[in-house]
C-alpha cells in the first residue's frame, strides 16, 4: 500500500504548496509503479508552480541515488609496472549543455580534457525538445556503442581517460523517466527540472568538478539573460546543498553554434576542430570551457599538436566506432545550395526553428527514434550573423538521404529562420558572463 497518494501530491502542488522532503523521496522512489499520466499531471504542476531551492535538492539527490552512483578509482599517482611514479590525473571532469542548436561541443571538450590529464566521465541524452542531443549524434558513427555497463564504463575511463554512455537502467533511472516525459508534456522548460535533471546525472557520472555551458537565447531553453541567471542560481544552489564543484559559463545560442547542424555533421564538424583544420565559434567555446580549469595556452596546444584527435580516435574507438565507415556513411545521398538572390548582411537566425526543421529532417514528423533516422540529415551555413553574402554566394547547404524529400521546398522551409539587413549587422558575442564563472571552491 503507499504511504502517499499520487493525487494528494499531483493537488499540493497544483495548489502551490511546498513538498516535505519525504514527499519528494516517496515519488521517485516509486516512480516505477506510477502512471505516466500521473507523473505528467505533477510535472505540469511543477513547471506552472514550481519548486524551491530546498525541493529541487532534494529531488535532485533521490533522482542521482535511484540508481547506481560511481564511485570512480581515484589515486594522487599511479606506478607503472616498473614501480616508477608517473604524472598524477587532473581529477574528474563532467561537462554539461542545457541545450542549443548545432552545439557538438562535448564532442571536441571531452577528447580535449582528456588529452589534457583529465578523467570524463559522461551520460548523455537524446534529442529534446528543437535541441539536438549527443547520444544521437554518436550513433551515426557506425558500431559506436552509446549504452555500456558500468564495469566497462569505468575500464575505459582508467585505460584512455574517457566514457560516454546514453542514460541506463543503472544510472538516475528516475531521471531518465521524467526526461523522457518533459519532451512529451511540454513541461521542459522548467528551471527547477531542468538543473535537477543536470545535476541529478552528474552526481551519478561520479565527477569531482561539473563544467556546466548554460545556453541563452533564441535556441536555448532560456531565452534571455534573466532566465539563465535563473537557471544558474539554482544550479548553484544544488551545488551550495549537495556540496558540489561547479563551474557555469553562461553563452549565447541566439544562433546556432559553429556551421553544422544535424547527426553525422556535426560530427563531422568536431573532428575538423580536433584535426586542426577549422577554428570557428565552437572551437573558442571549447578552448574556454577548459580554460576554466587550465591554462589556454595548454588546451590550444593539445588541439594544435593533435593529441586531443588521438584521444578521440581512441575514444570512438573503445566504444565499437568505425571512424573509416563513417567517413565512407555520412555523406548524405541528397544536398541542395540555396544561394542569395542580392546582396546583404545576415541580421538574424532563429536557431529554434532551424533546430525543429533538423530533429524533422532526420527523424520525421513523428518523430520516431526506432526505425528510419537519416543521421545525414541536416545543413550547413556558410554565413551567420553579420556576415555580408553577395549575390550568387551560397548561405546554406540542407542534406538528406532521403528521395523522396524536395529539398527545395526544405531549403526554403529554413529560408524562413533567417533576417537579411541591407546595411551592417555587429555580431553576437559568444561569452554573456566569461569574467566571472562561478566556482564553489575556487
Amino acid at each position: 500500500m503507499f504511504k502517499y497518494s499520487v493525487v494528494e501530491i499531483i493537488n499540493k502542488k497544483k495548489n502551490g504548496l511546498e513538498h516535505s522532503l519525504d514527499e519528494i523521496n516517496w515519488l521517485i522512489n516509486n516512480i516505477s509503479s506510477i502512471p505516466d499520466f500521473q507523473l505528467s499531471a505533477w510535472l505540469m504542476a511543477v513547471r506552472l508552480n514550481g519548486l524551491n531551492h530546498r525541493e529541487t535538492a532534494e529531488l535532485t539527490r533521490a533522482m542521482a541515488y535511484s540508481g547506481h552512483v560511481l564511485t570512480l578509482k581515484r589515486h594522487d599517482q599511479a606506478c607503472d609496472i616498473s614501480g616508477e611514479r608517473q604524472a598524477s590525473t587532473r581529477g574528474f571532469v563532467d561537462k554539461h549543455s542545457t541545450g542549443g542548436v548545432g552545439d557538438k561541443v562535448t564532442l571536441v571538450l571531452s577528447p580535449v580534457l582528456a588529452a589534457l590529464g583529465f578523467k570524463v566521465s559522461k551520460f548523455s541524452g537524446g534529442a529534446l525538445g528543437h535541441t539536438g542531443g549527443t547520444v544521437d549524434k554518436l550513433q551515426s558513427i557506425p558500431g559506436f556503442k552509446i549504452d555500456i555497463d558500468i564495469q566497462a564504463f569505468e575500464k575505459q575511463i582508467a585505460e584512455i581517460g574517457i566514457a560516454i554512455s546514453g542514460q541506463t537502467t543503472d544510472f538516475a533511472p528516475a531521471d531518465k523517466k521524467l526526461y523522457a516525459l518533459r519532451d512529451l508534456t511540454s513541461t521542459v522548460d522548467s528551471v527547477p527540472l531542468i538543473a535537477s535533471s543536470v545535476m541529478s546525472k552528474k552526481i551519478a557520472g561520479g565527477a569531482d568538478v561539473i563544467l556546466i555551458d548554460l545556453k541563452c537565447g533564441d535556441g536555448a531553453f532560456m531565452k534571455d539573460l534573466n532566465s539563465a541567471k535563473a537557471l544558474r542560481d539554482e544550479i548553484l544552489a544544488i551545488a551550495t546543498e549537495l556540496k558540489l564543484n561547479v563551474k557555469v559559463l553562461i553563452t549565447n545560442m541566439s544562433q546556432p553554434l559553429g556551421y553544422a547542424v544535424g547527426n553525422a555533421l556535426e560530427i563531422i564538424e568536431a573532428m575538423e576542430i580536433l584535426e586542426g583544420t577549422l577554428k570557428n565559434d565552437t572551437y573558442e567555446l571549447v578552448v574556454e570551457l577548459a580554460s576554466l580549469l587550465v591554462d589556454k595556452a595548454e588546451v590550444i596546444s593539445a588541439i594544435a599538436s593533435g593529441k586531443a584527435y588521438v584521444k578521440f580516435d581512441e575514444w570512438i574507438s573503445a566504444q565499437g566506432g568505425d571512424l573509416k565507415a563513417f567517413k565512407d556513411t555520412s555523406r548524405a545521398k541528397h544536398e541542395y545550395a540555396f544561394k542569395a538572390s542580392e546582396n546583404a548582411f545576415i541580421k538574424d537566425i532563429s536557431c529554434e526553428q532551424v533546430g525543429r526543421l533538423a530533429n524533422e529532417l532526420a527523424f520525421g514528423l513523428n518523430k520516431s527514434k526506432n526505425s528510419g533516422i537519416d543521421y545525414t540529415a541536416g545543413i550547413t551555413f556558410l554565413a551567420k550573423v553579420g556576415d555580408e553574402v553577395k549575390a550568387g554566394d551560397t548561405i546554406f547547404t540542407v542534406f538528406s538521404s532521403q528521395a523522396e524529400l524536395d529539398l527545395n521546398f526544405v531549403a526554403a522551409e529554413f529560408l524562413k529562420a533567417i533576417t537579411f539587413s541591407h546595411t551592417a549587422v555587429t555580431k553576437p558575442k559568444l561569452l554573456l558572463n566569461v569574467k566571472n564563472p562561478f566556482s564553489l571552491f575556487s
